[in-house]
C-alpha cells in the first residue's frame, strides 16, 4: 500500500505511548534528581504521526542496487532549545541524553530499540535490511521497517530558563523532541556525525517522522503521593462451579504502601490526589462486551485472555477498599470514574518524615473472584494485571 504522506511538520507527532497525565512534585526530597517519572515503549507505526501508519505502509520505493544503501537516520531536534538542543541530564549527571523539554525540571530521552543507542543530537544511522520487494524487484521501504522508540521522561532539580512551570500544562511546545529521517540513492539526508542543531537536508518532506508530546501528555505541579512498595501476585484461592453458582466467593488480600507529601490534599477535585486501578484494554474489551462497564468505568477486571480454551469465564475480580468495591478504570484520562481519594481508605499512616514533609502510609485492600451473571460459569484459570494509578487530579 503506498500514498502520500506530509512528512515530519511540527504538530504531526502521534502517541509515544506515555501516561496522559505525568506528576510533577514540588519536592526534590519526594521526588529526588533523576527520578524516572514516565517510561514507554512505541512502535514506529504509532508515534511517527498523529493519524497513525498502517504496518504495510510503503514510504520509500528503492532500486534492488540500492541495498546497504538505505538507512534510518535518527537524532534529537537539536535546532530548537525546547526540542533536543540541550543534555540537561548529562549536565546534572543525574541522566545522560535526557533533553531539554518546555516544561520545568522535565528532561526527555528517546532510545532507538533496534540499535540500543540514546538519540542525541548527533546523526546515528541503522542499515533497513530485510525490506519486501514489489512485482519488478524494487526495494520497498514500509513502515513496519522503521524502529520501536524507548521513551522516558526524568525530573530534573535544574531548571532551564524560560520553560513553563504552571500547575496543569497540556504540552503545547509544538516543535518536536526528535526526528526519523531517511538517506538512499536520490534522496538528500542527514549524514552520520553530523549535528542536527545545524544540519537538515531533506526536512521536512522525506523524513517520516516528527517524535514528540504536543498535545499527548498534561504535566501536573503540587504536591503529590508515589507507591513505594505493593504486593507484586495476588493469588486467589481454587473455586468450584457449584460454589460460585451458589454465591460464594475467592479472596485474597494484599497490601500498598505508599508516601504522601505532608501538604498533598486527598480527593478527586482539580488538584487532590487520587488512587485507581487501570485495566489493560483485553480485560476492558471483554467487560464491554458483557455490558460490565458503568460511567465509563469497570465493575470487574476479567481474565486477560477471556473466552479462550481452557480460560474461566463468568467470573470476574472486584477490588475491594474498606469493605467497599472499587470500580477499575478504562483509560487513564478520565477525571473521576473509578477514582478513589488517596486517604479514602482504611490506611494506616506508619510514619511521618517532619523534616522532609513526608508521611508514609500502608493499606490493605482486597481481590475477590466472583460471578458477574452476564455470561454462562465455565471452569478454567484466571490471569490478569491492574497497574496501580496515583496522580494529581
Amino acid at each position: 500500500m503506498a500514498s502520500s504522506w506530509l512528512g515530519s511538520l511540527d504538530n504531526n507527532n502521534g502517541s509515544l505511548g506515555l501516561p496522559s497525565v505525568v506528576d510533577i512534585s514540588t519536592s526534590n526530597d519526594f521526588q529526588p534528581d533523576g527520578t524516572l517519572l514516565a517510561s514507554s515503549v512505541a512502535p514506529f507505526t504509532t508515534y511517527a504521526i498523529n493519524s497513525g501508519f498502517e504496518s504495510e505502509r510503503v514510504l520509500f520505493r528503492c532500486d534492488a542496487a540500492d541495498a546497504n544503501q538505505i538507512f534510518e537516520m535518527y537524532a534529537t531536534n537539536g535546532d530548537a532549545a525546547y526540542g533536543g538542543l540541550y543534555d540537561d541530564g548529562s549536565i546534572t549527571g543525574v541522566a545522560p541524553k535526557a533533553y531539554a523539554t518546555f516544561v520545568s525540571n522535565i528532561a526527555i530521552r528517546f532510545t532507538n530499540m533496534e540499535t540500543g543507542q540514546f538519540y542525541d543530537k548527533i546523526w546515528k544511522s541503522r542499515l533497513l535490511t530485510g525490506l519486501d520487494t514489489d512485482s519488478k524487484g524494487r526495494l520497498l521501504i514500509k513502515a513496519k521497517n522503521f524502529s520501536a522508540v524507548q521513551t522516558e521522561l526524568f525530573r530534573l532539580n535544574y531548571v532551564r530558563a524560560g520553560t513553563y512551570s504552571v500547575a496543569s500544562y497540556l504540552y503545547g511546545y509544538t516543535q518536536p523532541n526528535a526526528y526519523i529521517a531517511f538517506r538512499g540513492p536520490g534522496i538528500s539526508g542527514p549524514a552520520d556525525g553530523a549535528d542536527s542543531q545545524t544540519s537538515f537536508p531533506g526536512w521536512y518532506g522525506t523524513w517520516p517522522a516528527s517524535i514528540g508530546l504536543y498535545k499527548y501528555v498534561t504535566f501536573r505541579r503540587g504536591a503529590t503521593c508515589k507507591v513505594s512498595n505493593f504486593t507484586p501476585v495476588v493469588t486467589l484461592p481454587a473455586i468450584n462451579i457449584s460454589a460460585l453458582q451458589a454465591g460464594e466467593v475467592s479472596q485474597s488480600p494484599f497490601t500498598l504502601d505508599f508516601k504522601c507529601q505532608s501538604a498533598a490534599k486527598s480527593g478527586l477535585k482539580t488538584g487532590q490526589i487520587a488512587l485507581g486501578f487501570l485495566a489493560p484494554p483485553a480485560s476492558v474489551a471483554a467487560a464491554t462486551k458483557y455490558g460490565l462497564i458503568t460511567s465509563g468505568a469497570a465493575n470487574y477486571l476479567l481474565d486477560e485472555q477471556y473466552g479462550a480454551q481452557g480460560h474461566a469465564r463468568g467470573v470476574g475480580v472486584k477490588i475491594y477498599r474498606n469493605n467497599q468495591p472499587m470500580q477499575f478504570l478504562t483509560t487513564d484520562t478520565t477525571q473521576t470514574t473509578g477514582w478513589s481519594p488517596i486517604l479514602g481508605g482504611d490506611q494506616t499512616k506508619v510514619d511521618s518524615n517532619t523534616a522532609q514533609g513526608i508521611d508514609s502510609y500502608t493499606e490493605t485492600f482486597m481481590a475477590q473472584l466472583e460471578k458477574f451473571g452476564s455470561d454462562e460459569l465455565t471452569a478454567g484459570s484466571y490471569q490478569a494485571h491492574a497497574q496501580i494509578l496515583i496522580r494529581i487530579q
